[in-house]
């Protein structure tokens, strides 16, 4: 099945899902294809064949009625190892100053927002996270 085709009925089962709820999405991926195609959608990990394998990470909603916000200070550069735990950034949002703890290990392979932008809608591709150990020199352009 071509990549966007795959990418077409992923968007349509995960529309389809959220209007029924967060249960519905876990009892419709049982097919290999669908869990695939959603996990790439949802920003899971991704492989091309001229990138490592990687993850995009997304302006996080932290706070309920956050729906952007502005990368104050990077508290990581590029090519930095990053442990669960570890702080990426400052958010400010119209309420408060928040620090984005990242979720998973990896390494900082390049970032997409930079210090200063303001007005990041929440799900916008910020920065990408590649495996431990992968060849980042890929992300640099």
């Amino acid at each position: 099945m071509s990549s966007y085709l795959l990418a077409t009925a992923a968007s349509r089962l995960l529309r389809h899902t959220a209007a029924r709820g967060s249960y519905a999405l876990a009892a419709t991926t049982s097919t290999p294809a669908a869990a695939l195609s959603a996990s790439v959608l949802a920003g899971k990990v991704r492989s091309f064949a001229s990138l490592p394998s990687h993850q995009v990470l997304a302006m996080p909603a932290l706070s309920p009625t956050m729906t952007e916000g502005n990368i104050s200070a990077w508290k990581k550069k590029e090519g930095d190892v990053i442990a669960a735990g570890d702080i990426l950034c400052d958010v400010e949002t119209d309420k408060a100053t928040m620090e984005w703890e990242c979720v998973e290990d990896g390494v900082l392979a390049k970032i997409l927002v930079g210090e200063g932008a303001q007005g990041i809608a929440v799900g916008t591709p910020v920065c990408v996270l590649a495996e431990e150990g992968a060849d980042i020199s890929a992300f640099a352009s």
